[in-house]
């Protein structure tokens, strides 16, 4: 089965997919992956909690409510960034650094909330777990689903719920943030997203992907977009189940900086590559 970060990964560089799923050649680890893992997690902890943090609250007051987010978002980072300290450590980054990096955007996520938690009050006058029951939208983190149709599967960073019938995915990313819409490899994750929430039988019309720093793009499901996600589920699918390797990207940009590209421009290690794999398929599971 075919997962929505494959097609991603199809759409920067089929050769690349096929030597880290087919030939299992892994990448050496990054402090990017480890500054992403603190990202989620933080996001995770604060959604997981807020009916809880939410059912508590006994006041309107913007101030108060942002305070009220601001702390439980300065807690979650920390917790985040202490459960990763070992991977830290590794790329001699400090803790403090991470801290101060992604500081400004959690505050401003905290803003956010508080000011919809206040304009929600005012017009519901409702608290405890009334409140919680009645707010939209509400925030699902890692949500995984997978569709026998589709052959697609894939975990989903956020769902926001509105009114609970309304489903938006949304993706999150922390690395180079494009002048504007989004890079093609996010768009089709996305997308991918979005056609997983409607085969479960989901009222989903849009996606949203938010890079860290900026503001949210939005990406609306049309029939095109789905005809061109099936399209690449067919290619990926032949690519991670077959040992016929892809030409190289025309794009050498992407080579300079691939983590695999002696593997991938030395016919004898790559032929040799291919032959472990083809073995490995036809050995008893």
């Amino acid at each position: 089965m075919v997962t929505a970060t494959q097609l991603s990964s199809y759409m920067y560089c089929p050769r690349k997919l096929f030597i880290s799923h087919v030939l299992l050649v892994e990448e050496a680890p990054k402090i990017e992956l480890v500054k992403g893992k603190i990202w989620h997690e933080t996001h995770e902890l604060m959604n997981k909690s807020e009916e809880g943090i939410v059912s508590g609250i006994k006041t309107g007051d913007y101030q108060d409510l942002f305070d009220i987010y601001r702390k439980n978002y300065s807690r979650f980072l920390r917790n985040a960034i202490l459960r990763n300290k070992s991977g830290l450590k590794k790329f001699n980054a400090k803790m403090l650094d991470i801290f101060t990096d992604y500081w400004p955007s959690f505050e401003e996520e905290a803003k956010e909330r508080a000011l919809n938690l206040s304009k929600f009050i005012a017009k519901h006058k409702v608290y405890g777990a009334e409140l919680w029951k009645r707010l939209t939208p509400k925030l699902l983190s890692e949500q995984y689903f997978r569709s026998e149709r589709l052959n697609l599967s894939g975990v989903i960073d956020v769902i926001e719920i509105h009114d609970n019938t309304v489903y938006v995915p949304v993706e999150l990313k922390t690395g180079k943030v494009p002048d504007r819409g989004m890079w093609d490899g996010h768009r089709i994750q996305l997308a991918a997203y979005m056609l997983l929430l409607e085969d479960a039988g989901k009222d989903v019309k849009e996606a949203i992907l938010k890079y860290r720093g900026a503001e949210g793009r939005v990406l609306p499901l049309n029939t095109f977009l789905k005809d061109e996600v099936m399209d690449l589920i067919k290619k990926t699918a032949r690519i991670i189940s077959g040992f016929d390797p892809p030409k190289h990207v025309d794009n050498k940009n992407k080579c300079k900086s691939c983590q695999f590209k002696e593997v991938c421009y030395d016919a004898e290690k790559f032929r040799v590559l291919v032959s472990e794999a083809k073995t490995r398929s036809k050995a008893p599971s």
